[in-house]
């Protein structure tokens, strides 16, 4: 855990940024089944259904832009691993392994909680692919440093 690029607070924020995408996926599919007595209610939850699939890919958009704002605010401690050693290939395998780890941990939570409810687990895997392309992206940022 030493030689990673991630400390506590990037790893907490980077749960915290997949868990509120994977529950907003699993938040419009529990408005889908939701049965409702309010009118007023139901009417307000099920205008946002349409968009589901905007409002999902705009959520993953977030989390894409914290993913580049952390390869952007460690290209100095990249730089000077580079310096002290360490090679770029290195640091490229662990900062991938490590997001992918936590990836790995939210998507298996939020798919035993789909799987507890009886939702769809297609939207999760979606978002999974999505986000394990960027992270394999963002790897190559982070080989951008090479030469600040």
């Amino acid at each position: 855990m030493k030689k990673i690029l991630f400390r506590l607070t990037d790893i907490l924020e980077l749960c915290i940024a997949y868990t509120f995408c994977f529950s907003l996926n699993l938040a419009f599919d529990y408005v889908k089944t939701l049965q409702i007595t309010s009118d007023l209610l139901a009417s307000f939850l099920r205008n946002f259904l349409p968009y589901q699939s905007i409002i999902v890919i705009l959520s993953t958009f977030v989390v894409i832009v914290f993913h580049y704002q952390f390869s952007c605010r460690k290209k100095t401690e990249v730089f000077c691993r580079m310096l002290v050693g360490d090679t770029l290939f290195n640091i490229m395998v662990r900062y991938s392994l490590v997001c992918l780890i936590v990836l790995a941990s939210i998507y298996l939570l939020s798919t035993m909680v789909n799987i507890y409810l009886g939702f769809s687990l297609t939207g999760n895997l979606y978002l999974a692919l999505i986000f394990i392309v960027y992270i394999l992206i963002s790897a190559r940022q982070v080989c951008k440093y090479e030469n600040i």
